[in-house]
C-alpha cells in the first residue's frame, strides 16, 4: 500500500481509515494532475485533522466508515459523497473450522465463542489489533469489515464472508467551508469513477461562470436552436405530392 508521510501544502492531503486502498486514486491523480503534489496517510480516524480551509495543516479529503444505515445527508461541518457498502466478515484462529465454508451466517455459527463486539468505526486501530490478538489464541470470534480486516495481514488469522451482519459503509468526506475548492473537486470525482474525457484537469484555468443574464440568454439561444432543428426535420419529411397510382385493373 502507498503510504506517503505528511501532507504537502503545495497539493492535496488524503486521510484514510483502515481498510481502504486509495492507491489506484492517487495514481490516476498524478496521471492527470503531474504537477499537483498528492500525499495519503491512513489514521484510526482522519476527521479529527481535517483542513478547514486553504493551506492550513490536516488532510483536505478524507475516507469514512460510517454505518450503513447512517443518514445519506452528511455530518454537520461536512461535505460528503457516499461510496460503497463493505461486506462483513468473520475473524477466527487460523486452524478453526470456519475455514472450511466459502461464506457463513449468524446461524451457522450458533454455540460458538464471542468476543465482546469491536466498533470498526470508533475503535482505535490499536483496540481492534489487540482484540484480533485474542482471536489468534482462539479465545472467540469477532466480526469486523472484511477489508479492515484483511488489511491487518494477520497469517495466524482467518477471516470469511458473514452474511446479515449489520454493515459499513464507506464515504468520502471534505470540510463543508471548501465547498468548490476545485482540486477537491477534481479529486472527488476520480475516486466516483469520473474520467478524463468529463473532468476538468485541476491544472486547467476555471471555467467562467455565468450571471444570471447570461445563463438566461443561453437558454434562449439552446431554445431557438432546437426550434430551428425541429423545423428543418419537419420540412424534410413533409409530403411531395401524390406519388404514382397503382396499376389496377
Amino acid at each position: 500500500m502507498n503510504e506517503e508521510n505528511g501532507p504537502d501544502r503545495r497539493g492535496l492531503a488524503i486521510g484514510y481509515v483502515p481498510g481502504v486502498q486509495p492507491d489506484k486514486w492517487l495514481t490516476r491523480w498524478r496521471r492527470r494532475n503531474p504537477l499537483v503534489p498528492i500525499s495519503a496517510r491512513r489514521v484510526g480516524d482522519p476527521r479529527t485533522d481535517l483542513a478547514h480551509a486553504v493551506g492550513a495543516d490536516g488532510f483536505d479529503v478524507v475516507f469514512l466508515r460510517e454505518a450503513e444505515d447512517a443518514p445519506r445527508s452528511a455530518p454537520v461541518g461536512l461535505l460528503r459523497v457516499p461510496l460503497y457498502t463493505e461486506t462483513m466478515a468473520v475473524l477466527a484462529a487460523k486452524d478453526h473450522e470456519v475455514g472450511a465454508y466459502d461464506s457463513l451466517t449468524s446461524a451457522d455459527l450458533e454455540g460458538e465463542q464471542w468476543l465482546d463486539p469491536v466498533d470498526a468505526i470508533t475503535a482505535t486501530p490499536e483496540e481492534v489489533s489487540a482484540a484480533v490478538d485474542l482471536v489468534a489464541a482462539g479465545v472467540g470470534l469477532l466480526v469486523l469489515p472484511q477489508p479492515y480486516a484483511r488489511s491487518l495481514s494477520r497469517r495466524d488469522v482467518i477471516d470469511r464472508p458473514l452474511e446479515g451482519a449489520a454493515a459499513t459503509r464507506m464515504g468520502v468526506a471534505w470540510s463543508s467551508r471548501r465547498e468548490g475548492d476545485e482540486l477537491i473537486d477534481e479529486f472527488v470525482g476520480i475516486v466516483r469513477g469520473r474520467t478524463a474525457a468529463t473532468s476538468r484537469n485541476a491544472g486547467e484555468a476555471p471555467r467562467e461562470k455565468l450571471n444570471a443574464r447570461q445563463k438566461s440568454a443561453a437558454k434562449a439561444r439552446a431554445r431557438g436552436e432546437r426550434a430551428r432543428v425541429e423545423q428543418a426535420r419537419g420540412r424534410q419529411q413533409a409530403p411531395r405530392g401524390k406519388g404514382r397510382s397503382k396499376r389496377g385493373r
